[in-house]
């Protein structure tokens, strides 16, 4: 609360603050635009018929697909092509050397990444009319409507991708994560809804009341304590070799490396649920409002227990990949023992990197742990039959601590290098005020 306070008194963090809120506020007045040379309630019951990919989708567009709205492919496409470039990132060397380069490489890899994002728009606007082409309306030609709906689609999403750049570059936070919290945040008044008249039907008004505000403590609980494991961290202290010098101390400062639980985010949860459901979106637009078993059964989360088995797995595998892009255990080895730096009670060099891998492999395997349970569990009792609905309730918690938990630090590393810019500002202008004199 405290960094929340120090921010909006800052006017740089102010704006930052305001247009993040801006750009949300954008997004969700597109969620309203319909999409043209479509019958837009003939649009909405097909989305519908998509199942639990159809939910998937609809949080990705912050409720555009089921307002059958021009935005209704929402992040997914971006999601799918940054997907596609963190692992050719991973598994081609020349990508990989270029994203070791630096700010340059990164760019570049960046560049690639739009082009990506690009097609993955076109290809999924053209396969999304396919999906809706019942829907078209019939005063004019069907192909000219397959057109317009097809383009228009991929505008749109093309847009929500601008838009997460925004809020990457300008705004306060990951552009994906402020997205999909909204999106996320959009279903809980419904649920809240739905358990108070569930529960009047059973237990009357005041029982409701009850049960309601039980629920929301509850929610808000989960969400707190979820915020504190992931701003968890394990601090590696490290010493530096002092010279003295007379009366002076020259050397680089004591530092403290802080190494998370979750320390790729909400990341591995995105792209595991981007992948996995990536051929059920394909099912789902090619065999619109579909009665075929084969179909249900891919677009279906909630009563395919594979789908729980697929997250487990590429949850620990982009776990590993996010992890291990931040934080390379040689790497930083080496640069401790260029600095003179050492960690208190390991030797220097190989001793070093060997106990940074091991520190930090027991934080991967916790943060996958941590993550693979709290997404899992709901899945695997969405098989019980009367609940279904409750499969997505991980992942949505994840998503929305998590983007609460990244808010959060970057607007406390932003007011602290406020601070530091305001002392290096203020010993300048006395330094300027000594020699005037």
């Amino acid at each position: 609360m405290d960094n929340i306070t120090e921010a909006l008194k800052i006017k740089e963090l102010k704006k930052k603050l305001l247009l993040s809120l801006l750009v949300i506020s954008c997004i969700c007045l597109a969620t309203l635009i319909p999409v043209p040379a479509v019958n837009n309630a003939k649009l909405i019951e097909i989305v519908r018929s998509w199942g639990d990919t159809g939910i998937l989708l609809n949080v990705t567009s912050v409720g555009g697909l089921f307002n059958g709205s021009v935005v209704m492919l929402g992040l997914y496409p971006f999601l799918a092509a940054s997907m596609l470039m963190q692992i050719l990132t991973l598994m081609v060397p020349k990508l990989r050397n270029l994203a070791q380069t630096g700010e340059a490489g990164t760019k570049i890899i960046s560049k690639f990444t739009r082009i990506a994002t690009i097609v993955m728009c076109v290809l999924m606007g053209a396969l999304t009319a396919y999906g809706i082409r019942d829907a078209f309306i019939t005063t004019i030609n069907f192909w000219l409507a397959a057109v317009i709906a097809g383009l228009v689609i991929s505008a749109g999403a093309a847009a929500f991708a601008y838009a997460c750049e925004i809020l990457n570059t300008k705004g306060t936070g990951n552009g994906i994560s402020l997205i999909l919290f909204a999106g996320c945040a959009r279903y809980v008044p419904g649920v809240f809804l739905k358990l108070f008249d569930k529960s009047a039907g059973q237990f009357g008004l005041a029982g409701a009341i009850i049960f309601t505000i039980l629920g929301v403590i509850l929610s808000v609980a989960l969400i707190i304590a979820m915020v504190f494991i992931t701003l968890g961290e394990r601090k590696i202290k490290i010493l530096f070799r002092k010279i003295t010098s007379g009366m002076k101390q020259f050397g680089v400062p004591n530092q403290v490396i802080p190494v998370h639980i979750t320390q790729a985010g909400i990341m591995p949860v995105v792209y595991t649920m981007t992948f996995i459901t990536f051929p059920a979106v394909i099912v789902a637009m090619l065999n619109p409002m579909s009665d075929s078993a084969t179909v249900h059964w891919f677009i279906d989360v909630s009563r395919n227990l594979t789908y729980c088995f697929c997250f487990i797995i590429f949850t620990v595998f982009f776990v590993y990949i996010f992890s291990i892009m931040q934080f390379n255990p040689a790497d930083v080895a080496n640069e401790i023992r260029n600095y003179g730096g050492y960690i208190p009670g390991v030797k220097a060099g190989k001793l070093t990197t060997e106990y940074l891998f091991k520190l930090y492999t027991n934080m991967i395997i916790l943060g996958a742990v941590y993550l693979t349970l709290i997404c899992c569990v709901p899945m695997a009792l969405s098989l019980i039959p009367g609940i279904q609905k409750i499969w997505f309730a991980g992942i949505s918690l994840i998503i929305l601590a998590g983007s609460i938990s990244e808010v959060l630090t970057i607007m406390a590393n932003d007011v602290k290098t406020h601070e530091e810019n305001e002392k290096q500002r203020n010993k300048r202008i006395k330094s300027a005020g000594r020699n005037f004199r």
